[in-house]
Order: structure tokens, then C-alpha cells, then sequence
């Protein structure tokens, strides 16, 4: 009887994590094609002409960036916006509305400067001229919806395949007051 509602919980999540999951790339390509780059800015999602500050190697062979805002006189703060460390960005070339340039992660934000890692793969060689102008648009972020799913997944998987009170770890869904979406919490179901 558990197993069942159990069943029918993990289920209804991953449907629902699936249109959260949709709609969020949908409303990302949205803004993309519907609104200009300056109304992006001014909504926080986009940062206009950035220029290279330095590049290192970070942990992982991954290329690290850090932008800063084109200087036009005195030291330039980024204008007001909503990105955080762990939000993934494209790179794109200013001068181009083309194609993006790469992917990558913001490694730190602050109000002169963000990082970005890059994946630095063997086919993938990123060369940025410090004199060219670029942009970075927040993307669609794949990992809490990766973080959510797998536990999901694997939970859907083992359902059946375990006794009620197997000692395993069991993942359950519990409301938060603060944000609608259910957050996992572990629990350990030990035998008598």
C-alpha cells in the first residue's frame, strides 16, 4: 500500500520536474528571440560590453575568465543584476547576434567583475582577444534539475525491489514553507 503512494509520489515529481524543466528553457528562448539585449540587462539576465580582465587555469584543466565591464573613463561597476556563482551563461561575441561561443559556469560575482569556468575538452579551443567586446546571457539551469531528477530516478527504480523496512536510505518529499517546489530529505529506516 506505501509502495503504491510512494510510486505515485515519485512519478508526479518527475512529470512535474520535466514542465518545470520545459518551461524554463522555453521562457530562456523566449528572451532570446522577443527582447532586446538592452531590456535583458535592464532585467538582470544579460551583461553588455564585457572585455577579458584575465584567464587562468582553474581546477580541472577548465579555463577560467574573468569579464569586467568595458572602461569608459573611471573604474566601471557591472550594472544591477541577478547572477550568482553556480548560474550557467552563454558567451557571446558583441559584435556578432550570431552564435554562441561557449558555455560555461559563473565561478564569482562581484560588482566589478564575474568569473566564468570554462570546460576546456580537447576539440574546444577558447581564444578571447582582450580588446573585443563580449556578452554573457544567464541560461537555463540544468543542474538543480539534474540534482533533483537522479535521486527521483533512481527512488522509481528501486521501488518493489526493496522490503518496507529494509535499513536502505528512502528519499522523502517534504513541502517547504518557503518555496513551492518539494526539496528531498533522507531518512534512514533501520530494522527494529
Amino acid at each position: 500500500m506505501a509502495s503504491a503512494a510512494v510510486e505515485s509520489f515519485v512519478t508526479k515529481q518527475l512529470d512535474l520536474l520535466e514542465l518545470e524543466r520545459d518551461a524554463e528553457v522555453e521562457e530562456r528562448r523566449s528572451w532570446q528571440e522577443n527582447i532586446s539585449l538592452k531590456e535583458l540587462q535592464s532585467r538582470g539576465v544579460c551583461l553588455l560590453k564585457l572585455q577579458v580582465s584575465s584567464q587562468r587555469t582553474g581546477l580541472y584543466g577548465r579555463l577560467l575568465v574573468t569579464f569586467e565591464p568595458r572602461r569608459c573613463g573611471s573604474v566601471a561597476a557591472l550594472p544591477s543584476n541577478s547572477f550568482t556563482s553556480g548560474d550557467i551563461v552563454g558567451l557571446y561575441d558583441a559584435a556578432n547576434e550570431g552564435s554562441q561561443l561557449a558555455t560555461g559556469i559563473l565561478t564569482r560575482v562581484t560588482q566589478k567583475s564575474v568569473t566564468v569556468a570554462f570546460d576546456e575538452s580537447h576539440d574546444f579551443q577558447l581564444s578571447l582577444d582582450r580588446e573585443n567586446s563580449y556578452r554573457l546571457l544567464k541560461l537555463a539551469n540544468d543542474v538543480t534539475y539534474r540534482r533533483l531528477k537522479k535521486p527521483a530516478d533512481i527512488l522509481q527504480h528501486l521501488l518493489g525491489r526493496l522490503p518496507e523496512r529494509s535499513g536502505f536510505i528512502c528519499a522523502v518529499a517534504e513541502r517547504t514553507c518557503h518555496h513551492p517546489r518539494t526539496s528531498w530529505h533522507w531518512e534512514n529506516h533501520d530494522c527494529g
